[in-house]
C-alpha cells in the first residue's frame, strides 16, 4: 500500500479522537473538529478532481453515520463501519487506478521550511512510510480498539449491569470510575502494543500482574472479576493482533 494511504489512514483515526470519551452522538463543534482535521489532512494531496470527490465523500460518510447515529449511546457499531467505509474509500482512491499523490510543490516548500526549525525534519522522520504504520497502530489500540472492545463486551452480554446498560442512567460516581477504567484500559493496550513492537514480551506479564493487584479486593465479586478478566483478555488480544499487522506492514 502506498505512503498516501498510511498517512490519510492516520488523518481519519487522529480525526476520530473526538470520539475518545464520547459514547453519545457528537455535538455540532465535535462534528466540525471532524470535519477540519479531515479536510486540513487532505491539504497534503495534488489537487484535483479525484481530489474533490475524496473530500466530498469523507464529509458525507461523517454526516450520514453521524446522523445514524442518533438515538444510540453507545453508538460503537455505527462508528466502526463508518471507519470500516472510509478505509475501504481511501484504499480506492489512493491506489494505482486513480493514483492521488502528495503535492509536492507543498512537500518542498515546508522541507525548505528546515533551515529556520529542526521541528520539520522531525515532521520528515515521522512521516516516513514504516513511521505512519506505527502510528497508526497507535491510533488503532489507543481509540478504535476501544469501540471494538465494548461492541464485543455487549456481544458477550459481560459485565456490570450499570456499565453494560445506557450511560444516561450512569451516576457521577459510575461515569467517573468508567472512564478511569477506560484511560487504564488505553495504556494498557499501548504498552502491549509498544512492547511486541520492540520483542519485549516479559512487559506483557508486567502489565497485567499490575492490574490485577490493583483490582485485587474487587475480585470477590464474580460478575465484576469476570468483566475485567474477559474484558483484559480481549484487550490484550487486539493490541497484539494490531502490534502484529504493523510488524508485517512496516
Amino acid at each position: 500500500m502506498s505512503p498516501e494511504f498510511f498517512f490519510m489512514v492516520n488523518v481519519v483515526l487522529a480525526s476520530r479522537l473526538v470520539f475518545l470519551f464520547r459514547d453519545g452522538p457528537l455535538t455540532a463543534a465535535g462534528l466540525l473538529f471532524l470535519f477540519i482535521v479531515q479536510a486540513v489532512g487532505l491539504l497534503a494531496f495534488q489537487p484535483g478532481i479525484a481530489w474533490a470527490i475524496l473530500l466530498s465523500v469523507l464529509l458525507l460518510n461523517g454526516y450520514v453515520f453521524h446522523r445514524l447515529e442518533k438515538g444510540r449511546n453507545p453508538a460503537t457499531g455505527v462508528r466502526l463501519l463508518s471507519l470500516a467505509v472510509q478505509i475501504v474509500l481511501l484504499s480506492v482512491f489512493f491506489s494505482p487506478w486513480i493514483g492521488i499523490s502528495f503535492n509536492s510543490e507543498l512537500l518542498s516548500s515546508l522541507a525548505g521550511l528546515g533551515r529556520f526549525s529542526v521541528l520539520v525534519s522531525l515532521f520528515d522522520r515521522i512521516s516516513r512510510p514504516g513511521a505512519t504504520v506505527v502510528l497508526m497502530g497507535g491510533l488503532l489500540v489507543s481509540n478504535e480498539a476501544n469501540h471494538l472492545l465494548r461492541l464485543l463486551l455487549a456481544g458477550l452480554r459481560v459485565g456490570p449491569q450499570a456499565l453494560a446498560g445506557d450511560n444516561s442512567t450512569m451516576t457521577a460516581a459510575d461515569r467517573r470510575e468508567y472512564n478511569t477504567g477506560r484511560v487504564i484500559g488505553i495504556l494498557e493496550r499501548i504498552i502491549i502494543y509498544v512492547a511486541v513492537l520492540t520483542d519485549q514480551i516479559a512487559a506483557i506479564g508486567l502489565v497485567l500482574a499490575v492490574k490485577g493487584l490493583a483490582r485485587f479486593k474487587e475480585m470477590d465479586h464474580r460478575p465484576f472479576a469476570e468483566y475485567v478478566l474477559v474484558g483484559t483478555l480481549l484487550s490484550l488480544l487486539l493490541a497484539v493482533f494490531v502490534a502484529l499487522l504493523v510488524k508485517a506492514l512496516a
